[in-house]
């Protein structure tokens, strides 16, 4: 398993591949077990294949901008690498873990940097057979009945859980620390488990101090998601505005235009 990558940028055009005709059969009325699944996925996190069509890779650090401590050594985690290359080491076992903890990962950013998308795409690289045979993976999003459906699941030593946006989990307001102990000790027979969280509302745990861990009762190793660069905004503009107007009209397409000039505008705020 270690030479077979279980999320890769060379999967993102043969798996749009996959999905195009799903998408049809599901709009058809046709229905299977992938139809269901991909239902489902999109009535509680988006549409998979427009997810898929468009998606740029992020980058992520060990660190989330925020924290106030800048000097301490990074920890095993990637720092600065393509994401889905380090999720690939987490998830096959290549990060040599000090303990148990070390099979639960925590992924933050700031709202809309791509957390629920990246736990999509690790969910449909599995649904679409990208994996090789064997791991399960099991998508939630966070909220009351978590707990429950993580006990009531079965085959959990070869199942891949992921548990999107622990700060919408209402059960996790106000009492951030005891709910995380809670859903850590929930996942203890779980393989791998992946729990995504806006930083902020992560860092306001006030154990939660040291880079690329989360301290208290349990250590897990943490990345952070980083804004897009200009190279990513004018990749991820080129999909959503292709510029037709340049082609015909030698004029740039106004609609990219100003959504280039609103991205250039985040990049500089997040600096």
């Amino acid at each position: 398993m270690s030479e077979f990558a279980m999320i890769s940028t060379k999967w993102l055009e043969p798996l749009l591949k996959k999905l195009i005709p799903l998408e049809k059969k599901r709009a058809l009325g046709i229905r299977d077990q992938e139809t269901e699944e991909l239902a489902k996925i999109g009535d509680v996190f988006g549409s998979p294949l427009t997810l898929v069509k468009y998606y740029i890779e992020p980058y992520c650090q060990h660190r989330h901008p925020v924290d106030p401590d800048q000097d301490r050594q990074p920890t095993p985690t990637a720092v600065g690498s393509p994401v889905f290359s380090t999720i690939d080491t987490f998830l096959k076992g290549d990060l040599p873990p000090c303990n148990d903890n070390g099979r639960r990962m925590f992924v933050l950013s700031d709202a809309g940097i791509g957390k629920t998308s990246l736990l999509m795409m690790i969910k449909l690289t599995h649904l679409m057979g990208f994996w090789p045979q064997g791991p399960n993976c099991l998508l939630l999003r966070l909220g009351e009945d978590t707990l429950e459906r993580i006990g009531n699941h079965s085959d959990k030593a070869n199942t891949i859980l992921l548990l999107d946006a622990l700060d919408k989990d209402p059960l996790a307001w106000g009492n951030i620390e005891k709910r995380l102990i809670s859903i850590l000790a929930a996942t203890d027979d779980y393989h791998r488990v992946i729990i995504s969280c806006r930083a902020r509302f992560f860092l306001a745990g006030e154990s939660f101090g040291q880079p690329g861990k989360t301290q208290d009762i349990h250590t897990c190793p943490t990345i952070s998601l980083v804004p897009f660069d200009n190279r990513q905004v004018s990749h991820y503009l080129a999909g959503h505005f292709p510029d037709h107007w340049r082609r015909f009209l030698r004029r740039e397409n106004p609609m990219r235009r100003r959504a280039r000039k609103l991205g250039s505008g985040l990049i500089k705020a997040t600096i």
